[in-house]
């Protein structure tokens, strides 16, 4: 797994360009468009080479944006990438997602981006409760992860992709039911919109005191 991301944080940006085909259903300006640029908080979990916060970080330049990540060769890509936008509003950690050294409640957001696909069942189950964890009371869920797609071009790409970058349990993922998945590990579905490739699924975390 350690050299799989060793060798895609060389390329790995190179998946952006599908969403230069439609730009209007690009999940990650859908995304930035649902964030109030207001003084929050937001942990950007799995961040990859930082591709969605620093599309939500250019658009709200009041957020505070946490990317975490465990490949340090990823990190590095997303570093030099905001360095050289000059982004002041995120920063970056190397932090295993299944135990964070964040407290309770301590973000306002939790994002992640193409990053629930790469695990099991199992081990998403983890993350995402680990992700509940931190998030305050009533504070919002954001998933961006792949779709399927209807017209035969972009199904045969998006076939074509999954077989030879993605694991082998990609026919399972992408038929989950999130609003169960979800309300197992402490959220409450909101919506799931399609986007190119791609959906955003939004949930919120219960009240703990209801």
């Amino acid at each position: 797994m350690k050299l799989k991301f060793k060798l895609l944080a060389a390329f790995y940006d190179l998946f952006d360009l599908v969403f230069l085909i439609d730009k209007k259903r690009n999940p990650r300006y859908a995304l930035a468009d649902k964030i109030p640029d207001e003084a929050i908080r937001i942990l950007d979990v799995c961040s990859g080479t930082a591709n969605s916060s620093i599309v939500v970080a250019q658009a709200n330049v009041r957020n505070e944006i946490i990317c975490i990540d465990l490949s340090p060769h990823m990190i590095a890509v997303a570093y030099n990438k905001i360095r050289m936008r000059n982004i002041k509003n995120i920063s970056i950690q190397q932090i295993n997602a299944m135990d964070m050294s964040f407290q309770d409640g301590e973000f306002d957001i939790v994002t992640i981006s193409f990053g629930l696909h790469e695990m099991d069942y199992e081990m998403m189950l983890k993350v995402l409760r680990q992700m509940c964890r931190v998030l305050k009371d009533g504070g919002n869920l954001y998933i961006i992860d792949y779709d399927r797609e209807d017209g035969w071009c972009k199904k045969l790409l998006l076939s074509m992709h999954l077989k030879i970058f993605e694991p082998r349990h990609m026919e399972q993922f992408l038929k989950y039911d999130w609003a169960y998945t979800l309300k197992a590990v402490g959220f409450q579905f909101i919506s799931s919109e399609k986007y190119i490739f791609s959906k955003l699924i939004a949930a919120t975390k219960k009240s703990t005191a209801s």
